[in-house]
Order: C-alpha cells, then structure tokens, then sequence
C-alpha cells in the first residue's frame, strides 16, 4: 500500500513529530525500562489506520517491536496533546490550499461500527444484536473529501449528531461556504431544521421519512460520508 512506502511515513512522521509530547520521568530513581520510541508507536497506528485491523494484529504486523498496550497508551496521550487533531487540520488546509473543496454540495450521514471490547463512547448498537459499537458522523465535500466529524456511542440517534459534526465544521472555518447540504431521512426532523438555521445552511435537501407500508425516495448519501462512493447525491428509490 502507498501509505506504507518509506518516504511517505517519512514525510508523515515529519509532521507528527514535532508535536508529539517530551515524555515526563516521573519514577524517583529513575530505574525503568527503556521507553518505547515515538517512531516505533506511530508505525503500529499507522497500520491500525490504513488496514482496520486490531491492535494486537497491528504489533504483529510490525514484528513485535512494540506492544499493542504501550501502543494504545501513547495513542491516549498524542490525542490529549492534540496531535492528531492538528495534523487532521493541516491535511484539510492543506488540501484546500492545493486543490480547494468543493462546497456547493455537501453531504453529511452517520455510520455504525463494531467494537468487542468496548470501551468509553461506546454503546449497545441496536443493529447487530446489541453488541458494542460506536457510531461516527462524517460531513465530507462534494467529491467526498471529509472536513468536519464526531462520534459515539452505537445507540446515539442518528440526528443528535448533525450539531456536533457541524461544530466541528465550523472549528475549521468552512461552514459559512456551504451552499447546499444533502441528508438522508433520519434526519427529518423540527431538531435538524434549528440546527441547519443556527449555522445559517439555507439550502437543505431532506429525504422525507417513509411512512408505513409505502415506499420513499431517499438521498443517497451513504457512500460519500463513509468514504465508499465518492460524487453528488442522487436519487433513488
């Protein structure tokens, strides 16, 4: 895969690097192991990310150089020190500056997500059974290229998370370029209406929710935010 060619984990870790945290030796004595290198950890994350596998899989795949727990643990403090959140927003800044977001049509929906060991911000997800879950919700541009996001837990209704997945939209700067925003019928709601006026989105597109025992056009939305098929909404039935 191209993201796992040497001189694009370079260049990425060129980036990351000079935001990652100076550790703090807080042991009296000084008498531990060695602490695992930074690069080492972002070379496992970044095989979590790019394949979607676990994170017991990911040690692995990197020959056992660092295990999966001290990977997870220095996954904590990168984000609590806005690593990861930097770097997400120099990629979009980045990307605008180049080759721009198209913002005349943009699209936003939630999708569902296994997580069998649980953890904090998941939840009992009503389609599977009720397994744990989480449940993320992706504002991408017409092209599909994502620039605002939240998640939580699998059992979250759908609609509750347009206000924080435009807050972080808004963080960016780039709400006020959006002209017309396409949503699918879950959010077809008085809730989702207030939302759209408060970020002062006029043009809004809702698929109508279907009523029992007749069939609805929908927007179909889906593919766009969960980065499967990238182009305009269209319709179908």
């Amino acid at each position: 895969m191209r993201a796992f060619d040497p001189e694009v984990k370079d260049i990425v870790w060129q980036a990351i690097e000079p935001l990652v945290p100076v550790p703090v030796d807080k042991h009296p004595l000084g008498c531990h192991r060695p602490r695992s290198s930074d690069r080492d950890c972002f070379e496992v994350v970044l095989v979590r990310l790019v394949t979607g596998c676990s994170w017991e899989d990911a040690e692995r795949l990197y020959g056992n150089k660092v295990s999966d727990t001290t990977v997870r643990e220095r996954r904590d403090e990168w984000i609590a020190a806005g690593v990861f959140e930097t770097i997400a927003n120099e990629a979009i800044s980045g990307y605008d500056r180049i080759i721009g977001l198209d913002l005349s049509d943009v699209a936003l929906d939630a999708g569902l997500h296994k997580s069998p060991c649980g953890g904090g911000g998941t939840g009992k997800n009503p389609t599977d059974r009720a397994k744990l879950g989480w449940k993320w919700s992706v504002l991408t541009d017409k092209v599909g290229i994502p620039f605002g996001w939240t998640a939580d837990d699998a059992n979250r209704t759908t609609r509750f998370l347009l206000a924080p997945t435009l807050e972080d939209a808004e963080r960016r700067g780039l709400t006020e370029e959006i002209e017309t925003i396409w949503l699918d019928r879950g959010y077809d709601s008085a809730t989702t209406r207030v939302r759209l006026s408060e970020a002062r989105i006029d043009d809004a597109v809702i698929a109508k929710k279907r009523k029992r025992g007749s069939r609805s056009s929908r927007w179909v939305c889906d593919g766009r935010s969960s980065g499967r098929t990238p182009g305009s909404p269209t319709m179908a039935s």
